[in-house]
């Protein structure tokens, strides 16, 4: 359709919907203008587009003025937030009301150009007759709508001036000055965004639990998150464009591997920054544009003990009791309590010692939950029961290739993942000697070497050590090192035995029936008198261990037990174990005490295997060391 055809048209709709909305040609001026306040807050409505505009509507009108028009802006409803124009034009158009605050769309004042931009979304100009109401036959108009990014009209642009004043051009600038408004507003947009963009990612960067470096290949530092510059108490400005090789020595070696293409990953190193003496766990990467050009290097590092704790909590490796747990009332127990929590906050070494089944890891790991490492991993190792082939790896760790059957890229030792927290020694006493040298100098340095490798790894670590056996004696028999005893032997710790404190037997009875039958899902069994009796009077070699073992059956059979046909320590098993009994040193009809009876069968184990306290616990179905306690405590000789 001819562009002309297609004008008178779109005037033909404006007049019919002009007729519909009841406008009078006669009408002469806007029946809608905003109170002033109305108008403040209109223009605080439309504060962008006013603000965007308004340098691009002062361009047009310099290049305008003196030559009789005025220059409007209205919003999406087309009420006009802004007027500019030449002295005679201006005076007239606010003799028809064409000021700010009045609305100039098609319902307010029939069809005009700022109307039609409107309600046509398209640019146009329309001249005297033209207009639906005759009082605009004298001018000329040319508007076009403003757009935002998603294309919805948010105003018009619109030239006015006597029509003697038309001319096509007119129309040109308008929709050339629309179009640069436009692209200052998609500009702004994207301005914003891309604000907001780095905004989100420097705020993401800076809360990150680990320290970021960027690294250019000048080897300057480029950029540091907060959290570096909070954990290595640096201000950013003192960091950026230093070379990052001034606080961590390792970084030519780093370049090189990320620039072969290689992986470095979870590696631990220090920086040279005075004071700060931590381990970290430093990653690189290189960073990279979209065709794939190299553009630096991040380094990422975070707090080795961080991530140890975080091991130690969610493989279990963290202290459960507390002193809380440890139940007992005598005088004795409440004494020995008591020390172990005045000297839990002290940094210095413990050995706890006492016999089997005191419960010697409850008062470590209760000693540990009160220091002030508490919130850090609490680790236990038992030295008698690791191979002595295996002990210095377990305790020390290893790198990759150390020996047969390594992991690949090491693996951490026990010390490493206690760093800032506890490690428990269990069984010290069976440490085997040279590992008691290598164990010695990690406590007198406070540094271990992993097996396989002479990188010294600074540790801080407290050690708590545990053991029944009497280490002087184990020291005067050449099987403990004197200097370790006395370095493990800082504040000394002696668990009583049961038999010590009877009293606090009925309480731990409560106590384990309780635990048991929840553990079982049974009831609690009533216990008969006598065996309440048998209980109390009993000398529980085996400590609270053998107390918890017997109570946890005593609920499995809802309380139909008997202590004495229970605790005879399974004298007639053991005669059978050993091929039946001896008529020489047994008289089935004599009545013997339990503990000769418990005397006798360890005296036959012994004998049937040659003095081999291995087997002959096997065979009893104790523990050696506790086999160790009753040969001691009967006077039985092993050869």
């Amino acid at each position: 359709m001819p562009m002309a055809e297609h004008h008178k048209n779109i005037v033909r709709r404006s007049h019919h919907r002009s007729e519909k909305f009841g406008i009078r040609k006669e009408q002469v001026i806007s029946n809608k203008i905003l109170s002033n306040s109305d108008l403040k807050e209109n223009l605080e409505n439309n504060q962008e587009l006013v603000s965007v505009a308004r340098p691009f509507i002062n361009d047009l009108y310099h290049s305008l003025q003196d030559s009789g028009f005025i220059i409007i802006l209205t919003d999406k409803e087309g009420c006009i937030l802004h007027l500019i124009g030449d002295g005679q034009t201006k005076k007239a158009a606010k003799e028809q009301n064409m000021i700010p605050g009045a609305f100039m769309d098609e319902s307010h004042i029939g069809t005009n150009a700022m109307g039609i931009a409107l309600k046509e979304n398209t640019s146009i100009q329309i001249t005297a007759q033209e207009h639906f109401i005759s009082a605009y036959y004298k001018w000329t108009c040319s508007a076009a709508p403003i757009h935002d990014s998603e294309q919805s009209i948010i105003g018009v642009l619109n030239i006015t001036g006597f029509k003697e004043k038309v001319h096509p051009h007119t129309l040109g600038l308008v929709v050339a000055s629309v179009r640069a408004i436009e692209n200052k507003l998609i500009g702004n947009q994207m301005q914003e965004q891309l604000y907001q963009a780095q905004y989100y990612a420097f705020a993401m960067m800076n809360n990150l639990s680990y320290g970021v470096f960027a690294i250019g290949f000048d080897d300057s530092i480029q950029w540091v998150n907060d959290t570096a510059c909070r954990t290595l108490n640096i201000r950013r400005s003192n960091l950026i464009n230093k070379t990052i090789t001034q606080i961590f020595e390792d970084w030519k070696r780093v370049k090189e591997i990320l620039q072969k293409g290689n992986t470095y990953h979870d590696e631990t190193h220090q920086f040279n920054i005075k004071g700060i003496n931590e381990k970290y766990l430093f990653n690189g990467l290189l960073i990279k544009a979209k065709n794939g050009e190299t553009l630096g290097f991040l380094l990422t590092f975070r707090s080795y003990r961080r991530v140890m704790n975080l091991v130690n909590k969610f493989t279990g490796m963290r202290a459960t009791y507390t002193f809380d747990n440890i139940i007992g009332a005598s005088k004795l127990w409440q004494e020995t309590v008591e020390y172990a929590r005045s000297v839990a906050k002290s940094p210095s070494t413990i050995l706890i010692t006492g016999e089997s089944g005191t419960g010697k890891e409850v008062f470590a790991q209760s000693i540990h939950a009160a220091s002030n490492r508490g919130e850090s991993g609490f680790l236990a190792i038992n030295c008698g029961a690791i191979s002595p082939a295996l002990i210095e790896s377990e305790l020390f760790g290893y790198e990759e290739g150390a020996f047969t059957g390594a992991k690949k890229g090491g693996k951490p030792g026990k010390f490493e993942y206690a760093d800032g927290g506890t490690l428990f020694l269990d069984e010290i006493g069976e440490m085997p000697y040279d590992m008691q040298i290598r164990l010695l100098r990690a406590l007198q340095e406070n540094a271990i070497s992993r097996v396989g490798s002479n990188k010294v790894v600074p540790v801080d670590v407290r050690i708590i050590a545990a053991t029944n056996k009497n280490l002087k004696k184990e020291v005067d028999e050449g099987r403990f090192r004197l200097d370790l005893y006395y370095r493990l032997n800082v504040i000394q710790i002696e668990i009583p035995p049961l038999r010590m404190r009877r009293d606090d037997i009925p309480l731990l009875v409560n106590e384990f029936l309780k635990q048991k039958a929840d553990k079982l899902q049974k009831p609690i069994p009533a216990l008969a008198k006598n065996v309440h009796e048998d209980m109390y009077n009993y000398e529980w070699p085996g400590n609270i261990r053998e107390l918890e073992n017997f109570i946890e059956k005593a609920v499995i059979l809802d309380g139909n037990i008997s202590f004495q046909s229970q605790e005879i320590y399974e004298n007639q098993k053991i005669t059978t174990d050993t091929g039946g009994s001896d008529d020489s040193t047994q008289d089935t009809d004599e009545i013997i005490s339990i503990a000769e009876a418990e005397k006798r069968a360890i005296m036959k184990a012994l004998e049937k295997y040659n003095g081999n306290i291995s087997r002959a616990s096997r065979a009893l179905e104790i523990g050696r060391n506790t086999l160790y306690q009753k040969i001691k405590r009967y006077g039985i000789e092993v050869s």
